[in-house]
């Protein structure tokens, strides 16, 4: 057997047995869009859709023009223009320019690259549809590329307007006087849009008699070939060289005064909008400028620094310091110093710790901070308060404090402290100052200025104490709280103690005056049960703290070692059984509960109850998840179909050309219930259909001028037959 043959042979089998359908229909045409231009000329356009296994005859989309008046000003449909739409601030605050890059041919579209630099630095941008493009006259620019439209409006029609004003017509409709009926459609032209280069005309169409020679009313002439309104290009003489400007560009400073430039040149329009550069003096004067000012406020004053000096010491640690000045600038490339209060911002810091050679060779081991890690709450003012480095210490305001760095293994002679990352001074004479020993003496605390992070850094080693304030009450009120739960007596805060604090070695030690002040435990309230019903856990805090009348300091757990510790945890139970969601099993997946096509809902009862079975109010439960009561689930039965209604009687009552109608819903085949917007897949059936309603009209005047008609012989026109019916067959019999 031939291969030919077996193809055919297997293509007649397959359409056996898979019949299709090989029909295909246009849906309706859409609204007409908004126009792709505000002037000079756009298009608008209309779409369908086509239904069906195979393509559809005809185009799929049509256009008509719109806008046609010129636009004003300058600009027309320059390239500069079309790619300074896409200026904008990116995420970096830095404003990214386009510009089209010269030299460009392309009819329907502009490249245009990024004068700032940035990452992607070309893109392509069409031009507006409607924009005219190649030599011959119905050639438009559509979505990027050059394309011939009809008068019809479909892409590369050949179809055009005839001497008659008939488009794709022959021109036989106004051939001769002759051949033409009493009344015609005469086509004229309104006057041309612009006065020079290319505009547009707008057709004017007219009811004619053709006896007189005289306009008369459109009811006398045949709608059914009134010609379309139409538009064509019109072009009255070449318009003389003038000036084309672009926008702005960046202001070259943000502040103290900058320039902006702009882009001119001299041109002249070759036709649909074209345009070619000629020499300036072509155009009129004046020119335009080319630059303006920008940015004339004056700029914010801010710190200007000086070279750090060499550092203080020929070994070991030292310091370093530089000049602060805070200058303006009233305009750009002058400078002046200003006031320190006219900087905002950070202030920069001008001195800092340098390092050299150590000076002492003798050490042998490595530099460490003993670190005190407590927590000390003033309560009462004391003559000076005594603290190590580490930890926090809230303090009550103007307290002279003095704050020890221990260093093993160093020379405290080389300590030195910063307070927020600023080195402080060794003068004897500033308020806040390190004695010769290494020690931080605050003379008198300021909380306005005091209040942060002091740190003591010996060689490569640091520790912080963080200092903060708050008033006597308040400080009273927390200590009062805190030792509520202490487990042993402790001295009264209304007792005489010593200023004396104790470290982390001298715990057990008595401060002197009427009592000791020993390490106890301490321990907060408990916590609410982990779990409101089942088996949960409570927990409290266990800290270590010294009490005095004039403060109280929390340690290190270590040091109430020697006594037995709380627990600070324990069971709880505030309700047997925990509230719970039980299911039951799916239902059915029946055609009853269709939702989409091939798609049901299953549903299942979903309720509370108390862990044991018993079943409770739903608002026990509300704290859990709820379970789903529903899900979708295949059935081939879920089908939709259309079904129509009896066609209704023709519309109006006698008359040629009437409608009739009926109703469309969209049902599931098994149900028939209302199956709303499933059926969108399927081929839409026809709502209404045209009919003819055939009766015996009654004869009457309608008109008191009836007998005029009559006497006049106005009887021959069809017009005033039906308008005097009576008359008209009294005359003719």
């Amino acid at each position: 057997m031939y291969p030919g043959k077996t193809f055919g042979l297997l293509a007649f089998l397959i359409l056996q047995v898979c019949p299709f359908e090989t029909t295909a229909n246009w849906s309706g045409w859409s609204e007409w869009s908004m126009c792709s231009k505000s002037c000079d000329g756009g298009l608008s356009n209309q779409k369908r859709r086509c239904y069906g296994n195979i393509n559809c005859a005809g185009p799929g989309v049509r256009y008509r023009h719109c806008n046609t008046r010129p636009c004003s000003g300058y600009l027309l449909n320059d390239n500069a223009r079309i790619c300074n739409v896409h200026n904008s601030v990116g995420s970096t605050s830095a404003v990214r320019e386009w510009s089209p890059i010269s030299e460009q041919t392309y009819p329907c579209f502009v490249l245009c690259h990024d004068l700032s630099g940035n990452t992607p630095n070309e893109i392509r941008t069409d031009k507006e549809d409607g924009t005219k493009c190649g030599s011959a006259e119905n050639f438009y620019c559509i979505q990027g590329e050059c394309k011939r439209l009809g008068c019809d409006g479909e892409v590369w029609s050949n179809k055009v307007i005839d001497g008659c004003g008939v488009c794709g017509g022959d021109g036989s409709k106004c051939s001769t006087n002759a051949t033409r009926p009493q009344f015609y459609w005469q086509l004229d032209w309104s006057p041309c849009s612009v006065t020079c280069g290319t505009g547009h005309q707008e057709s004017i169409i007219h009811c004619m008699n053709n006896r007189t020679k005289r306009r008369t009313m459109d009811y006398f002439c045949d709608r059914e070939i009134r010609p379309s309104d139409l538009t064509r290009e019109c072009s009255p003489s070449d318009c003389p060289p003038r000036w084309e400007i672009s926008s702005y560009g960046r202001c070259s400073v943000e502040c103290g005064g900058g320039i902006q430039r702009r882009n001119i040149r001299c041109v002249v329009g070759t036709g649909r909008a074209n345009l070619i550069t000629v020499g300036s003096y072509q155009c009129p004067d004046p020119i335009p400028i080319t630059e303006k000012a920008c940015n004339l406020n004056f700029c914010p004053a801010s710190w200007q620094t000086g070279k750090w000096s060499q550092c203080s010491v020929s070994c070991g640690i030292g310091t370093q310091t530089r000049s602060l000045t805070c200058v303006k600038f009233p305009t750009h490339g002058i400078e002046i110093n200003v006031s320190h209060s006219e900087c905002f911002g950070a202030r920069p810091e001008t001195t800092r710790a340098c390092s050299l050679e150590a000076c002492f060779k003798e050490f042998f081991s490595v530099p460490s901070i003993v670190v005190d890690n407590s927590t000390f709450l003033q309560t009462q003012r004391m003559k000076k308060v005594y603290l190590n480095v580490g930890g926090k210490a809230i303090l009550l305001p103007k307290q002279p404090v003095k704050i020890r760095c221990v260093v093993k293994n160093m020379d405290s002679r080389l300590i030195f402290w910063t307070k927020d990352d600023r080195l402080i001074s060794v003068s004897p004479y500033k308020r806040v100052h390190v004695t010769p020993k290494g020690v931080l003496k605050i003379k008198r605390t300021d909380p306005n200025i005091d209040k942060g992070t002091f740190t003591c850094m010996a060689g490569i080693e640091k520790a912080s104490t963080y200092i903060t304030f708050q008033t006597k009450k308040k400080a009273v009120k927390v200590a009062k709280s805190m030792m509520k739960h202490v487990l042993q007596e402790v001295p009264s805060l209304d007792k005489p103690q010593s200023d004396k604090i104790p470290g982390s070695h001298d715990h057990l030690r008595p401060l002197g005056g009427n009592s000791s002040t020993l390490a106890e435990y301490m321990v907060s309230d408990w916590s609410a049960c982990s779990r409101s019903c089942g088996a949960g856990v409570q927990t409290r805090e266990v800290t270590c703290g010294v009490f005095s009348d004039k403060f109280l300091k929390v340690v290190s757990v270590k040091q109430c070692e020697r006594q037995t510790k709380p627990v600070n945890l324990k069971k709880c139970l505030l309700q047997e059984f925990c509230p719970q969601w039980d299911v039951d099993k799916w239902g059915e997946c029946s055609v009853k509960t269709c939702k989409k096509v091939g798609k049901a809902v299953q549903r299942r009862a979903v309720y509370c109850t108390n862990g044991n079975g018993t079943v409770i109010r739903r608002s026990k439960c509300q704290n859990v998840p709820v379970p789903t009561g529903s899900r979708e689930c295949d059935n081939a039965d879920c089908k939709v179909e259309w079904i129509t209604s009896k066609w209704t009687k023709c519309k109006p009552h006698c008359t040629p050309r009437g409608k009739k109608f009926r109703s469309l819903s969209c049902v599931w085949k098994r149900t028939q219930k209302f199956a709303y917007s499933q059926c969108s897949s399927l081929p839409r059936p026809q709502a209404w259909k045209q009919c003819k309603s055939n009766c015996k009209k009654e004869c009457h005047d309608h008109s008191r001028y009836c007998s005029l008609v009559g006497r006049l012989k106005m009887c021959r026109y069809e017009t005033f037959r039906e308008k005097c019916c009576q008359t008209c067959k009294r005359v003719t019999e």
